[in-house]
């Protein structure tokens, strides 16, 4: 019997397993390390649903420290006649995007983070003791609070600026993105 396959090509085999460990190694790398900033934000135009002058869609505070874990909006219908929610396709989605030179961009997600989209979430006084939220904002000044977990989401601290979280796919007898712009500080 000859020499095995381990003896003849141990070279070959041990440089293929090196080689593999350090790509595997320079992908993990790049995507830790590369910037939080990802493309252009497809968001050209925001807050255009119909009746928007009676719609507001505001954060609670207007300038954030770095290390913020948690913002807080609020949609208020002062519409007569429809209620504000989110389309079917994305019933929970949003977006933090930050405003360099003049130009909005998607953050991307942390690396850590194993969605692939962000939801929102309500705050616990929302709940009931036999009902939820339910997103849906009704007409004639209803109000809903929702969570956005940047932290939880998002690589933290942001760097400062000025930043923007988006709904992408709203709903009052048209589809439109919702943005609340804020600064962090």
């Amino acid at each position: 019997m000859g020499p095995g396959i381990w003896t003849k090509y141990a070279k070959q085999v041990l440089g293929g397993a090196l080689a593999l460990l350090v790509l595997l190694a320079a992908a993990g790398l790049y995507l830790r390390f590369r910037s939080p900033v990802g493309g252009v934000s497809p968001y050209e135009t925001v807050n255009n649903l119909y009746g928007q002058e009676r719609i507001s869609f505001t954060v609670q505070q207007d300038v954030y420290p770095t290390d913020v874990e948690t913002v807080q909006l609020t949609i208020r219908n002062d519409a007569e006649d429809t209620v504000v929610g989110p389309a079917l396709s994305c019933p929970d989605e949003w977006l933090l995007e930050i405003q360099v030179d003049g130009v909005w961009h998607s953050l991307r997600l942390s690396p850590l983070t194993a969605e692939d989209h962000v939801k929102w979430d309500f705050p616990p006084e929302e709940y009931g003791p036999n009902s939820g939220p339910s997103g849906i904002v009704k007409w004639g000044g209803g109000e809903q609070r929702y969570l956005c977990r940047i932290a939880a989401y998002y690589q933290t601290p942001l760097e400062p600026g000025r930043y923007r979280i988006v709904f992408p796919q709203m709903e009052h007898r048209n589809v439109a993105a919702l943005a609340a712009e804020f600064e962090v500080a």
